[in-house]
């Protein structure tokens, strides 16, 4: 009886180390600082390049603070509209597909 139980539990750290693994996120951070004017939703698909908070820039308008670094979903933002931003700030987390 106790083996089953131990390899019960064996088995549940394990498979549950190995979701872990496999949820590699990548972190993002703010190239630029400013006031957040625009964050990407929590789940949207993104492509390298793709923008993913914007701040109101001082000539007017909006610039991309911070941009994705690859492609993937967007598991997690940390940036809020109306939010302070500053340069390196982490704004948001990417994963695989």
């Amino acid at each position: 009886m106790e083996r089953k139980i131990l390899a019960a539990t064996a088995f549940v750290l394990l498979t549950s180390g190995v979701a872990f693994l496999n949820d590699a996120s990548t972190v993002q951070r703010a190239a630029i600082g400013g006031e957040v004017t625009w964050v990407i939703e929590k789940g949207e698909r993104v492509e390298e390049g793709d923008a993913l908070v914007k701040v109101a820039a001082l000539s007017g308008g909006e610039a991309a603070a911070a941009r994705a670094k690859n492609r993937g979903v967007v598991r997690e933002t940390m940036a809020t509209v109306g939010a302070s931003l500053k340069k390196g700030d982490v704004v948001a987390k990417i994963g695989k597909e």
